[in-house]
């Protein structure tokens, strides 16, 4: 056991204030490793959401491109349907004049795109879409000759005349 100092014995002042600097010292740390620990979580956090994010892009991007190419496909067998069929109801006796007007969306998957249609042989419709950049080929049954043209996606005429005894497809 120590013996009892007094109050102003420069031993004690010497001992509390070394007691207060490792107080002090502790409660410093404390703080640290505490703020350290918050931005360390943050950071992390941080690369983890980046990294899922750098990852979910080039899904999405490869989803919208497979979702053009499909959506290009069916515009483009419904064009090739409307072109046949204009084309056997223009090859019947009797017939001068035939028209057809097929409805086609003006985008898909929110972006324009083309037509082009290549007489051939073969007879093919070329859809391409502008972003992203996808190109769809459909092959035509025609038994006419088909006039080559090139038009913006939306509503398309196609017409028959027996005087020119050709198939035009118009915007």
């Amino acid at each position: 056991m120590t013996p009892p100092t007094l109050p102003d014995d420069p031993g004690d002042r010497a001992r509390r204030g070394k007691r207060a600097l490792r107080a002090r010292g502790r409660s410093t740390d404390r703080g640290v490793s505490t703020a350290l620990g918050y931005v360390l979580t943050l950071s992390i956090t941080v690369v983890l959401i980046s990294g899922l994010m750098v990852a979910a892009g080039g899904f999405v991007s490869d989803e919208r491109e497979r979702v053009t190419e499909t959506e290009l496909d069916v515009v483009g067998n419904r064009l090739a349907a409307g072109i046949e069929s204009v084309d056997r109801i223009g090859a019947a006796p009797g017939e001068s004049r035939v028209e057809a007007t097929i409805r086609l969306p003006p985008r898909v998957a929110g972006t324009t795109y083309t037509i082009e249609v290549e007489p051939g042989p073969p007879t093919e419709l070329v859809l391409t879409s502008t972003d992203p950049e996808v190109t769809v080929r459909v092959p035509v049954k025609n038994e006419t000759s088909l006039a080559a043209s090139r038009l913006d996606g939306g509503d398309v005429t196609i017409t028959y005349d027996s005087s020119s005894g050709t198939l035009e497809v118009v915007s």
